[in-house]
């Protein structure tokens, strides 16, 4: 080979040697730049990550604080809607044991048409308050003609109500009737406060001796 060939050959070789350094280095730095934008990527993916833990548990205080609050609010509700609350309690009782009454006798009737609540007691002639309350009674006395009956509403040993019933020339009768505060587990009843040995109650198809109550609002302490 001549000096000339020897010379365009070497050339040639360098030419391209250089360019492919030149590619290698084109190569080189691109792989630089890509690494150095997965290296930040990553450095915000984890950024992002904290973040989203940090959401999750900022989300998960609320929904806690949220579910507490809406706990504190339900048993709020029950306890203003128990406080509210006032239950059926009335009785409607009639068809007196004895016709002749003793001076304090408690007047009894057996038969209980109603009795929500089940405070009045037709062995004894009692009503017990099942709650604490405002109650109403009243008391329907029918009598013989030609005798009176005398007879108070009682609570415990106290009159609350009071009436006589006197008609000379036929049967008749009169009711009375009361609205008072009853403590819880507080009589109630009707006594007679002048006795007879004779008959002084009347109780038939046209006439019905009795005695009712109910509860007109609970109260609370």
């Amino acid at each position: 080979m001549c000096g000339k060939t020897k010379l365009v050959v070497l050339v040639i070789v360098q030419i391209a040697m250089n360019g492919l350094c030149s590619a290698e280095g084109e190569n080189l730095t691109y792989i630089a730049q890509v690494l150095d934008k997965v290296v930040r990527l990553e450095v915000k993916v984890k950024e992002l990550e904290k973040d989203m833990k940090k959401t999750n548990a900022d989300t998960k205080d609320v929904l806690e604080n949220v579910n507490n609050v809406l706990d504190n609010k339900t048993a709020e509700l029950e306890l203003l809607q128990d406080r509210d609350y006032t239950p059926i309690i009335a009785f409607n009782a009639y068809s007196p044991v004895d016709m002749s009454l003793d001076t304090s006798q408690i007047l009894i009737l057996q038969t209980v048409r109603l009795n929500e609540g089940n405070g009045y007691d037709n062995v004894l002639g009692v009503f017990t308050a099942p709650v604490t309350g405002l109650y109403f009674f009243v008391a329907h006395i029918c009598n013989y003609a030609g005798r009176g009956i005398h007879y108070d509403i009682m609570l415990e040993h106290n009159t609350i109500a009071k009436s006589t019933q006197f008609n000379n020339v036929q049967y008749d009768c009169s009711s009375t009737s009361a609205v008072t505060m009853v403590t819880k587990g507080q009589r109630a009843y009707v006594k007679c406060t002048s006795g007879n040995t004779s008959p002084q109650v009347q109780d038939d198809t046209l006439r019905q001796t009795s005695f009712s109550g109910f509860l007109l609002q609970r109260k609370f302490s």
